[in-house]
């Protein structure tokens, strides 16, 4: 008898609100490219959710014959995970991108196979193959998938948060901690599943001993939707997906370090540092050079990263203002000055000079 008790209706108001978020991102036409595959990565796992939903009500009991139906897509959940990465930080996927979601693909073929045909020929392969044999190897497989693209995901998002800081002058503001949080929340799924899936094949654990991994992914539902929502209309700046096409450069400078400060004076001389939207190849027109050189003269030259320079001479000109007895705001100055908001106002004159700005502003009156 088809019966919805407390296990299963958990489980199910974690699945219906996956597909509900994932609807939404959908029809918001905000960062759509980017949302599309949070979305789809939450409806996989819903659709993962459901033979639990399904199984504690007792629908395979009542309906044995959605026995091998195709909701379970494992080794799709790494996959659209670094996809959604790709796209939130890059301005195009990777070539081939669509590889990635083959092993997928033909999981999903061989589950559909299975599920079309009778159910005696269904009963007899799950007890003399798919139960001994394929399942292990797909749990597994789709455990180890997760854990790659999870190292791939975090490595993608390292080298955007170093490419920001290099080429963004306001690259606090734009870090989008969201992706770091989808990342955490899907490792720690796999640390919960690892030791349930070992304790499986030694201890043949059933659906009803494994209700903390499932109990566990829908806590993971809610989180990664209440993200994915609360960042779907984020934008930042967009890594290119291949190098862009530079300008000649100039002949090579021996003496970096003097490059780097004729550099430097002349964006100070000439105010571009006070643009909040000022990035580095942006900045490397107007000195007429491209951004590799004027990147490896502020690194190598100076010692300081893009974002570190400019944030610096913005630092110089507030404190410059307040020297001459300014009695304009903080926060007014600091946007004149170059920074999109008080929070990187704070941290960024506080590495350059030790102080808080109100600290500084008080030792100098």
């Amino acid at each position: 008898m088809v019966r919805f008790g407390p296990w299963s209706t958990t489980l199910g108001l974690g699945a219906l609100f996956a597909l509900a978020v994932a609807a939404a991102l959908l029809a918001d036409p905000a960062q759509r490219r980017a949302n599309r595959w949070v979305a789809a990565l939450l409806a996989v796992i819903a659709l993962r959710m459901v033979p639990y939903v399904i199984g504690y009500a007792g629908f395979y009991d009542a309906y044995p014959w959605l026995s091998f139906a195709p909701f379970d897509h494992a080794l799709a959940i790494g996959p659209l995970l670094w996809l959604h990465v790709q796209q939130r930080t890059r301005t195009a996927l990777p070539p081939r991108w669509a590889w990635h979601l083959l092993p997928a693909a033909a999981v999903a073929l061989y589950d559909t196979a299975c599920f079309l045909q009778p159910l005696a020929w269904k009963n007899h392969w799950d007890e003399t193959v798919h139960a001994r044999f394929v399942d292990p190897v797909l749990t597994w497989a789709g455990l180890i998938s997760l854990g790659v693209y999870l190292a791939l995901a975090w490595r993608r998002h390292c080298e955007f948060q170093a490419w920001l800081a290099q080429h963004v002058s306001n690259a606090a503001e734009h870090r989008y901690g969201g992706l770091a949080g989808t990342l955490v929340a899907l490792g720690l799924l796999l640390a919960v599943s690892l030791p349930y899936e070992a304790a499986t094949a030694i201890w043949r654990l059933d659906y009803f001993d494994r209700f903390g991994l499932y109990l566990a992914l829908t806590v993971l539902v809610f989180a990664l939707g209440l993200e994915a929502w609360r960042h779907a209309g984020q934008r930042h700046p967009l890594q290119p997906a291949a190098r862009p096409v530079e300008p000649p450069a100039p002949r090579p400078a021996p003496d970096w370090a003097a490059q780097g400060a004729a550099w430097r004076a002349r964006t100070e001389a000439e105010g571009w540092f006070r643009d909040p939207e000022l990035a580095l190849d942006g900045l490397a027109r107007r000195l007429g050079t491209n951004s590799s050189y004027l990147s490896r003269a502020f690194n190598e030259g100076l010692g300081q990263g893009f974002a570190e320079v400019i944030g610096g001479l913005r630092v110089a000109w507030v404190q410059q203002r307040l020297e001459a007895g300014s009695a304009e705001d903080l926060l007014d100055l600091a946007l004149l000055a170059g920074f999109s908001s008080k929070t990187s106002f704070n941290r960024v004159f506080k590495a350059q000079t030790g102080q808080t700005p109100s600290a500084w502003r008080r030792a100098r009156s």
